[in-house]
């Protein structure tokens, strides 16, 4: 669930927000960009390694595709050669939780083209074999097995959870007809081709986040999916979470490593072409390892703002308060400290409503976000504090008669109990301002994804504060239009 505002300028942010959709529509609606002569693509595909309960999560993909429009359904070009879903399909099957590894980064090619008209794209679309699919043939790119691993099951895409059987992944209607990465989830804005040049294009599908659980026990593919151009050497963002300490009112990072803290990004600065900012922190996580190392491989175009906490789950000393480090570019080493807590977690809870059209039923699937201030003009959110879950919370809302409203899980959302350290990177050095002393505040907000496939923020967000271990209630979220 791409496009999400996380990188917020609280103040006159009406305004800004007016501005944005102001120059969205005049400039960016039904807009295109094309330029004479024929360039090429390369096209990959990689996934998040966070925590996802599955061993395996295995879909078959059988034609990428692009269009220089923003809007409109026209205009496809093919970025993949070789796939086809007319007559007899070939396809390629891809376990996302083991892509092959190439370097630091976890890729799979899907393939490429040497016949992509030059232009500006700003939609891409990815098909998925139907599992009722007969007459498909498996291609192997990059050393994919040709044998389709969901046979068992009678399907093409399936999920093998941690512990238990195999089972088939339903597709909606959307995953069956193509899933479309609209202008807002193209990371850095349209991908440019130029006559006579290549471009890297990555299409990053969030497993963790695309599997839901039905009311009947099956599971069911909403696809979470992102795309960007990478460069050509793939450079990441790497480093090390250690402990920190205050000595004579300035910061120490100590040698100490923190193993099992959550480190994310989030966009540095928000797209300048109208579209919103991309949701990192949902396709960007990652759990450090024993040594308290961290690596996000392969990256758009930076800089990104790194956050990292840890939670008493995931360590032995007790919570850690949450750190960011703004405008790190593509390509740096970054060690970032973490400053214990007293007391805590605090844990937010509250209800999500779903609302329905007269006489229409709905489920639909939200993401919960905790947004906390750094500075007076940004908000970052904040991964949660457990062992390995999500920086997010994900629920599933019934409606189940027409024209109704129903809140029939609730959340609950275990967060830091003070204020974040703030480390602002420039040249090569980092600059930190210590956590401030006043009571620490959250908003809550909700997003989900529109029958449309854009992104929409349906919920009005409340300050909720934090000072203690007590939970909290924000106000009500009420959800419309969502899938």
């Amino acid at each position: 669930m791409g496009g999400r505002h996380f990188r917020k300028s609280i103040a006159n942010l009406g305004i800004f927000a007016l501005l944005v959709l102001a120059t969205f529509v005049l400039v960016r609606c039904g807009s295109t960009s094309t330029s004479s002569g024929m360039g090429s693509a390369n096209v990959t595909m990689s996934d998040p390694p966070s925590g996802t309960g599955f061993s395996s999560v295995w879909v078959t993909v059988d034609g990428v595709s692009a269009s220089i429009s923003s809007t409109s359904d026209s205009g496809w070009q093919p970025l993949v050669s070789g796939l086809s879903s007319t007559g007899t399909i070939t396809a390629v099957q891809l376990d996302l939780l083991h892509l092959p590894a190439n370097g630091q980064c976890l890729l799979a090619q899907l393939g490429s083209t040497s016949s992509l008209p030059a232009g500006d794209y700003q939609q891409i679309r990815l098909q998925l074999v139907p599992n009722n699919a007969t007459n498909v043939t498996l291609l192997s790119p990059s050393g994919e097995s040709t044998t389709n691993q969901c046979s068992t099951v009678s399907a093409w895409n399936c999920a093998l959870p941690t512990g238990g059987s195999l089972t088939a992944l339903n597709l909606s209607s959307q995953a069956q007809t193509g899933l479309k990465i609209p202008p807002g989830q193209i990371m850095g804005g349209p991908i440019h081709v130029a006559s006579g040049q290549s471009v890297d294009i990555n299409l990053d599908f969030n497993a963790g986040r695309s599997i839901v659980m039905q009311g009947n026990g099956q599971y069911r593919l909403d696809p979470v999916l992102v795309a960007y151009q990478t460069s050509q050497n793939k450079t990441g963002i790497s480093g090390q979470v250690v402990e920190g300490t205050v000595v004579s009112n300035a910061l120490q990072a100590t040698s100490t490593a923190i193993a099992g803290a959550n480190v994310a990004l989030e966009m540095a600065t928000p797209p300048t072409d109208g579209s919103s900012s991309v949701d990192l922190i949902g396709n960007y996580l990652r759990t450090t390892d024993a040594n308290g190392n961290f690596d996000f491989c392969p990256l758009p175009a930076g800089p990104f703002d790194v956050v990292a906490n840890a939670g008493a789950a995931a360590t032995t000393t007790g919570n850690y308060n949450a750190t960011i480090v703004t405008s790190v570019p593509n390509g740096m080493q970054v060690t970032v400290p973490l400053l214990a807590e007293t007391g805590g977690p605090a844990t937010l809870t509250g209800d999500v409503t779903a609302t329905a059209a007269s006489n229409t039923a709905t489920s639909i699937t939200a993401d919960l976000y905790a947004l906390q201030t750094a500075t007076s003009s940004l908000e970052f959110a904040v991964p949660l504090l457990t062992g390995s879950t999500p920086p997010i919370a994900q629920i599933s809302v019934a409606c189940t008669t027409g024209n109704c409203t129903t809140s029939p899980s609730g959340f609950s959302l275990v967060l830091p109990v003070s204020n974040p350290l703030v480390g602002a990177f420039s040249a090569g050095n980092i600059t930190w301002t210590l956590p401030s002393t006043a009571t620490p505040g959250y908003k809550v907000e909700a997003t989900c994804n529109t029958s449309s496939g854009t992104t929409g923020v349906f919920s009005t967000t409340q300050t909720v504060t934090a000072a203690t271990s007590t939970a909290v209630n924000p106000a009500l979220q009420s959800l419309s239009n969502c899938q």
